[in-house]
């Protein structure tokens, strides 16, 4: 019954367009609906451990539903805080000044330098939060939205595959981290070469494409030399303070939406010295927040873990384990599921599911196919959840467009790691 409540909320969000139905509403329905028929009838559900030998423990269902609520939550107040970090930089004209290290004439170029900056991007600050800022920097950058949806395509790619070779930079491969999966050591080694290929091919493939044909121009800033000095420090220590975050995180051992907060709030006192009324540069700044696309990643996370908690995730990985002649082929099929429901439960039930030691090189694979695999689909990975709702993607337009190119980019990365 919980299945078929999500197969049915999926197939509203990916044709909100036919229904004239805003995608957080099934989100936030579904979610609901699911978690209020698993306690309604008391559905047996589990909670994934490890100790030695790899459990599933029964667990009360509200209790579960408190877990993953908290666990969803670290997620939701780390995105709510680089939003905010992103909207204050963006107030002071942070990046209309950015535009300034663009130096591009033509859109193909200019296709090159955007696919860097969002790999080198994603691994320093995480590819939720560089996709954020880039998205801020297409806005200013590219008035025409049919040409930004392309670039945004690449930007996606690019920023999950930045993503996956730095135990920072996508949270799977720090849940990998964490759970003394890989080393960042051996995790560089192994991954950055992969990754690096699955961008270039990527963007050099998406070179070809017609729409990048031509001159490119960005508009002259119309700022004075006083507001683009400005500009330029508020971007600097935005992105400075987004950079403390894992920082903050090694030196005191909490979450990462904590470290997101305490730079959050030391961006804010800095911006009160710019103005007296610091109360309206709050409401300027909260009321440029897009709470929908909050909302509907709260719904998704919260979809998710009602099949986390009923087993279902765990099933079906298992079944593949056992159904599949080697690992590597397993790996292969985890990134194709990581683009159609959320890779953080299954990369969780993998963690639970394998035994094998540190830095072997399934955890590697696991690290590579959860964050590119994620590009495949626009809704496999946090960076596309917020593009899609920050830019208002059409779910069948980025299939059509955008996935053929990712997937070149994911087999061309995977076929390295095999070698």
């Amino acid at each position: 019954m919980v299945i078929i409540i999500f197969i049915l909320g999926y197939l509203f969000i990916t044709l909100e367009n036919l229904f004239s139905l805003n995608k957080v509403i099934p989100a936030i329905l579904m979610a609901v609906i699911c978690w209020s028929l698993i306690i309604l009838f008391n559905f047996p559900v589990y909670e994934l451990v490890q100790n030695g030998q790899h459990l599933i423990i029964r667990k009360d269902p509200k209790d579960l539903l408190l877990y993953h609520l908290g666990k969803a939550s670290e997620i939701i107040f780390f995105l709510i805080g680089a939003m905010s970090i992103i909207s204050v930089i963006e107030k002071y004209s942070g990046f209309e000044a950015l535009k300034e290290l663009f130096y591009a004439n033509t859109k193909r170029k200019f296709l090159w330098i955007l696919s860097l900056v969002s790999f080198l991007l994603s691994a320093i600050i995480d590819n939720l939060t560089a996709t954020i800022v880039l998205i801020s920097l297409l806005r200013k950058t590219v008035p025409n939205y049919k040409e930004r949806l392309y670039y945004l395509g690449l930007v996606i790619i690019s920023a999950n595959a930045g993503g996956v070779w730095s135990p920072i930079g996508d949270i799977t491969t720090t849940m990998l981290w964490i759970s003394n999966k890989v080393t960042t050591f051996f995790l560089i080694k192994k991954i950055l070469v992969p990754s690096i290929l699955c961008m270039f091919f990527s963007t050099l493939i998406s070179s070809f494409l017609p729409i990048f044909d031509g001159s490119f121009q960005i508009k002259k800033n119309e700022l004075s030399r006083d507001n683009l000095k400005r500009g330029f420090f508020m971007l600097k220590i935005g992105l400075f303070l987004m950079l403390l975050v894992p920082v903050f995180k090694t030196i005191t051992g909490t979450p990462p939406y904590m470290g997101m907060m305490f730079s959050l709030g030391i961006l804010l006192c800095i911006v009160k010295n710019y103005k007296s009324k610091s109360k309206s540069v709050l409401e300027d700044i909260f009321k440029k927040m897009d709470f929908s696309s909050i909302l509907f990643f709260l719904g998704i996370l919260l979809s998710v873990s009602s099949l986390e908690a009923l087993g279902k995730l765990y099933d079906l990985s298992h079944w593949i384990n056992e159904t599949v002649y080697t690992w590597k082929i397993t790996t292969f099929i985890f990134g194709f599921i990581s683009s159609i429901i959320d890779n953080v439960p299954l990369v969780a039930a993998t963690i639970s599911m394998f035994s094998y030691p540190i830095n072997h090189d399934l955890w590697h694979f696991i690290a590579y196919v959860s964050g590119t695999g994620g590009s495949i689909l626009l809704i496999g990975s946090a960076a596309g959840v917020a593009a899609m709702g920050m830019e208002k993607i059409d779910f069948f337009w980025y299939l059509k467009k955008i996935s053929w190119i990712a997937l070149i980019g994911y087999i061309s990365g995977f076929i390295f790691l095999l070698i």
